[in-house]
């Protein structure tokens, strides 16, 4: 990076503050829902939900488009074509929240959200373990993990 943006970058890392909110370890997949800034395209990315508290997640997938850049290069461009709002979905507590990302890594998304969420839900969302019934295998795969256009309302 430059000098310019290694500056800035510090600077964000610096003002970015974690909240002091109970930390779980999760296991729980989700899903999030990133538009670009264009307006026109968005991409629905599955994943596993590794780190969850009231205020935030952190979402791991290795579909990421970008999992196979170098991230540390090309984290700026990522911002420049990203929106900062997201959606995410956690179907093992049925919790739909928007957000906003702050951290975008390789196989990694910090996600903070807008309204935090209810203390138990998020105790009882990370006990949660994976097994037969409890799986996430959404009827129409191919709408994820893909580059789509928004379709015109």
């Amino acid at each position: 990076m430059g000098s310019e943006t290694a500056e800035l970058a510090d600077q964000a890392d610096k003002s970015y503050n974690r909240k002091s909110d109970v930390r779980y370890g999760a296991n729980c997949p989700g899903v999030i829902e990133l538009t670009f800034k264009d307006r026109k395209h968005y991409i629905a990315l599955t994943g596993m939900i590794v780190n969850l508290s009231a205020s935030g997640c952190l979402f791991s997938s290795d579909k990421m488009p970008w999992a196979s850049i170098d991230t540390q290069k090309s984290l700026d461009s990522l911002f420049d074509v990203i929106n900062e709002a997201c959606r995410i979905y956690l179907p093992w507590g049925n919790l739909h929240c928007t957000g906003k990302i702050r951290r975008v890594r390789s196989f990694i998304i910090g996600i903070e959200f807008d309204k935090t969420v209810k203390e138990s839900l998020v105790a009882s969302i990370a006990r949660l373990e994976p097994n037969r019934q409890r799986r996430f295998n959404p009827l129409r795969s191919a709408k994820y993990n893909r580059v789509l256009p928004i379709a015109p309302k």
